[in-house]
């Protein structure tokens, strides 16, 4: 049972993520749509797009795998009848 917590927390983790990046993204266009094409794209923008997309995708690999981990467990502990 800790397992399948385990899984559902990591699940729960990479919704976070993606919910606050899309929000950190929103936020960002926000102030930056006026001044487009009148002052240049700060450096930190690319650094901070970047950085958000690997964290999701790390996430999304970590939930993929403890969920693969959790079910191949419960598989191996149930009792085999026959």
């Amino acid at each position: 049972m800790k397992k399948v917590a385990l899984a559902i927390t990591a699940w729960l983790l990479t919704g976070v993520i993606a919910l606050l990046g899309v929000s950190a993204g929103s936020t960002i266009w926000f102030y930056m749509e006026p001044v487009v094409d009148t002052v240049p794209d700060p450096a930190s923008y690319y650094v901070a797009a970047a950085s958000g997309f690997l964290a999701l995708f790390l996430s999304l690999v970590v939930s993929i795998a403890v969920t693969v981990h959790a079910a191949n467990c419960r598989i191996r502990e149930k009792p085999k009848h026959g």
